[in-house]
């Protein structure tokens, strides 16, 4: 299986899809990522492929919820199903029981997640004005219907 823990040794690698992802002005520096990693290491996943980091998803359990604190995939390696392979780790918290919600926040203008999240049974719950560091809004987005695990997962 191509999904792996998120490590200290795939570190940089993971910094790498962060710069291939993200505007400069929000990119989460390495050591950052090295906490996150850390810190939300059961539910912190990276995709490899061809022995290389193509993509990567940090999920934290906040008391009953789950926050997608980062998701990512290599511009190339897009619209493969990286990025629904890595959802589906934290759709699964979702699934069996650990938590009743899983939210996530992104750009108004990035549609292509936004659709995967659709897509996966997130809904937009609030508009967030002047969110990122550019001044553009964001979304936050919430899913707690854990049957969409079944339906976007096929599991």
């Amino acid at each position: 299986m191509p999904l792996e823990r998120c490590s200290a040794e795939r570190l940089n690698e993971v910094y790498e899809v962060e710069l291939d992802s993200f505007k400069k002005e929000d990119v989460y520096s390495i050591d950052l990522l090295k906490f996150l990693c850390s810190f939300c290491y059961d539910n912190s996943y990276i995709y490899i492929e061809n022995n290389k980091v193509i993509g990567y998803i940090i999920t934290c359990i906040e008391g009953p919820a789950a926050h997608i604190i980062s998701i990512a995939v290599r511009r190339e390696s897009r619209r493969k199903g990286v990025g629904s392979a890595l959802l589906c780790t934290a759709l699964k918290l979702l699934k069996v029981n650990t938590v009743k919600k899983i939210y996530l926040e992104v750009r108004v203008s990035n549609k292509e997640a936004i659709d995967l999240y659709r897509k996966a049974g997130f809904q937009i719950v609030e508009t967030l004005k002047n969110y990122y560091s550019d001044g553009e809004d964001g979304y936050r987005m919430e899913l707690t219907d854990k049957k969409y695990f079944e339906i976007f997962c096929h599991k």
